[in-house]
């Protein structure tokens, strides 16, 4: 991954502080990296101490790529997708 150094160490010990608003902008960065990946029809929103992915990708691939970005990033159990596939199904 591209922000995989934004891991806790004491080099980046700053990004505790930050909370949840440094790791909607880490996805969002990592997602504009992504090769081959259209999420120009994809948000990042916080509710509370969850990160929320919304809106249109047009694979299931890109669907799982953009859910992996975020769980590595913030844990499995703090992502809700509210993601809708369109287009091709990748079966």
């Amino acid at each position: 991954m591209f922000l995989s150094t934004l891991q806790p160490s004491s080099t980046f010990e700053f990004s505790r502080d930050h909370g949840i608003s440094m790791e909607k902008t880490a996805i969002e960065t990592e997602l504009s990296y992504l090769a081959n990946f259209n999420g120009k029809d994809l948000s990042v929103d916080v509710t509370g101490d969850y990160i929320v992915l919304e809106g249109v990708v047009h694979s299931v691939g890109d669907h799982a790529r953009a859910l992996r970005v975020a769980r590595e990033i913030v844990g499995y159990d703090r992502v809700l997708s509210r993601i809708i596939v369109v287009g091709e199904t990748d079966a």
